[in-house]
């Protein structure tokens, strides 16, 4: 029953540390007033035993008790100084505490025939008392407890069998017992309130570390946070103002070559300022714990090859080589989502700290894994560096040598992507000498790939004649989007909503080719205009463009585009949605027309 009740509570078990700590200080502290109490007993026991044995027997047994009672306190705070506040500690003071007390009712026997029954019926009084008191002392090892009480009774009892008859003799007996269980069921009591006091300032005490620790979290958090929105400002600043003196001189400027080269550097900037701002869009998922990975079998020949598309080009205009080194192709397991992302920030990384020499993609097999390696023949980074180069915001020297545009966080975004695939990432580099960034997958087992198709390599833009309805609620972006539109040769019917397309569609009386919708559209969304016109025009392909940040995760029917979308993504985009594009150039007979009657629908 005793072990039953102790192992009730999960904080304080008999052995934790501040229970037997506390254990320990209990039982010092009653023990030393529990041996000026059995001194004073022992002298109230010569009131009866000298009368009948003498002063000399007595004080043969009363002197040696009492120098034992005074000495054992000493004795004790040496042994806890020695060992320390330990289980055993414990047993040892609490067994030499309860033998030392027993001393005393042990004097009823051996002064028992010098005795009355009045002198045994009062000592009887003390020694009951004096188990009673002894709880106080003893609480803490209830089992020696219920030791010291059976022998204290049993010494009285002792005694009784001299002057009381069988029938007396088995009443005291039955009365000991039932005292005795009452007395442990007592000590059993405290031992349970003093374990369950301990319990709760343990519980208390976690709590308060609990506390303690989400107090320092949420204030490294807003520390991160006010960082994030510091180095996000000061970083979107830069090309923010190239932009704002390339478009001046590209407005003031009459020489057509001059437009064009300042045409170009507006598009690297923008394209810098996209850079940022997918990495400060993933850093908020990843500091959110939004960002999640599936993972499932990959075909890393279109997967690469989307992740380079335009990458030599690039590279080309600046003087550099690019090569991808793949000699078969194989199936990981992987999120393409975040394996494709991952590889742009390899590459994109490599293009920004390179400042001439060969960067390039490689995909080797090392026994059951699968390594990406993106090495280029840049700058470089020295050891320090490279110890912190996955810490979000962190740029080494290598960035001011390259002076290289960023703010620091893709390849912290990267090592997280990496973790959250169960993926193994790692950097080498060496100053002067380039970097190596490699990613390890594991196999998976082949499956059929999807069809990705290519923007075609053409003259003739294949939207030309096609009627795109265009669905976006910001003004800005759905004119950009339909003058680009536009420019390819489409004809476009756009609105804010759903119910100025519909006009517009209505007014021209014939059925879209494609639907694009911005996902977020004030009270109802783009899902929404999709389903509402494919009800009327039949199974138009569609596809949705959002900045929503967790879009892939809703499952939409359609393909997801997250903004900003580069036009030549887009492109891909809508060829892959509609691969009977690719057949040929289209033109405006391939519109179907529609009857009056169907257009009155």
């Amino acid at each position: 029953m005793l072990q039953k009740t102790e192992q009730q509570s999960p904080f304080a078990s008999p052995g934790s540390p501040e229970l037997v700590a506390r254990s320990v200080a209990m039982i010092l502290s009653q023990s030393r007033q529990g041996a000026v109490t059995a001194v004073l007993m022992g002298g109230l026991f010569g009131f009866i035993y000298v009368p009948g044995a003498g002063w000399g027997p007595f004080l043969a047994w009363y002197l040696p008790f009492a120098v034992l009672m005074a000495a054992r306190q000493p004795y004790f705070h040496r042994m806890v100084e020695r060992d320390g506040a330990t289980p055993e500690t414990l047993h040892r003071i609490a067994a030499i505490a309860a033998f030392t007390g027993w001393l005393a009712p042990a004097s009823v026997p051996v002064f028992g025939r010098f005795l009355e029954i009045a002198d045994v019926g009062v000592l009887t009084i003390i020694t009951v008392g004096w188990a009673s008191v002894a709880v106080a002392v003893l609480a803490v090892q209830p089992r020696i407890y219920a030791v010291y009480l059976t022998a204290c009774f049993a010494v009285v009892y002792l005694a009784w069998m001299r002057f009381a008859g069988t029938t007396e003799l088995m009443i005291i007996g039955i009365s000991m017992v039932l005292g005795g269980r009452m007395m442990m069921k007592l000590g059993q009591a405290v031992w349970g309130q003093l374990r369950d006091t301990v319990a709760a300032n343990e519980q208390n005490a976690l709590l308060v570390h609990q506390l303690r620790e989400a107090l320092q979290s949420q204030q490294a958090a807003y520390s991160a946070r006010s960082r994030f929105l510091g180095a996000a400002s000061h970083d979107l600043r830069q090309p923010v103002q190239a932009l704002m003196f390339l478009s001046d001189i590209f407005r003031k400027s009459s020489d057509p070559a001059r437009r064009d080269a300042m045409a170009q550097q507006i598009v690297r900037t923008g394209e810098s300022i996209d850079g940022m701002f997918r990495h400060l869009v993933d850093f908020a998922q990843i500091d959110a714990g939004t960002m999640k990975a599936v993972v499932q079998p990959v075909r890393l020949e279109q997967l690469v090859i989307a992740a380079a598309s335009g990458f030599a080009e690039k590279c080309a205009a600046r003087g550099l080589r690019f090569r991808v080194d793949m000699p078969e192709s194989f199936t990981v397991a992987a999120d393409p989502v975040l394996l494709e992302r991952t590889l742009r920030n390899f590459l994109d990384n490599a293009y920004k700290y390179s400042l001439q020499g060969e960067i390039v993609l490689k995909v080797e097999r090392e026994g059951e894994l699968i390594s990406l390696c993106v090495s280029d023949e840049g700058v470089g980074m020295e050891a320090e560096d490279l110890a912190q180069a996955c810490n979000a915001f962190f740029r080494g020297r290598s960035a001011t040598l390259a002076e290289a545009e960023g703010i620091g966080l893709g390849l912290a975004i990267c090592k997280h992507m990496a973790d959250l695939m169960r993926s193994e990432l790692q950097l080498h580099s060496r100053p002067g000498s380039g970097t190596r960034a490699i990613v390890r997958l594991p196999l998976a087992e082949s499956m059929q790939p999807r069809v990705a198709v290519p923007a075609p390599e053409r003259h003739e833009s294949p939207l030309r004649g096609r009627l795109i309805a265009v669905v976006e609620n910001d003004r800005l972006a759905r004119e950009a989007l339909c003058a680009w539109l536009s420019e390819a040769g489409a004809r476009v019917a756009s609105g804010s909503a759903l119910a100025p397309v519909r006009e517009a569609l209505e007014a021209s009386q014939e059925t879209p080719d494609f639907i694009v919708a911005d996902f977020r559209l004030g009270e109802e969304t783009g899902m929404a205009a999709i389903e509402s016109l494919r009800a009327k025009y039949g199974p138009v392909p569609a596809l949705v463009i959002s900045g929503e940040p967790d879009l892939q995760d809703k499952g939409l029917p359609v393909p997801v585009l997250q903004k900003p979308v580069t036009p030549d993504r887009l492109l891909e985009a809508l060829l892959a949605a509609a691969p009977q594009w690719t057949g040929g150039a289209g033109d405006a007979s391939r519109s179907r027309m529609l009857s009056p009657a169907r257009a009155r629908a």
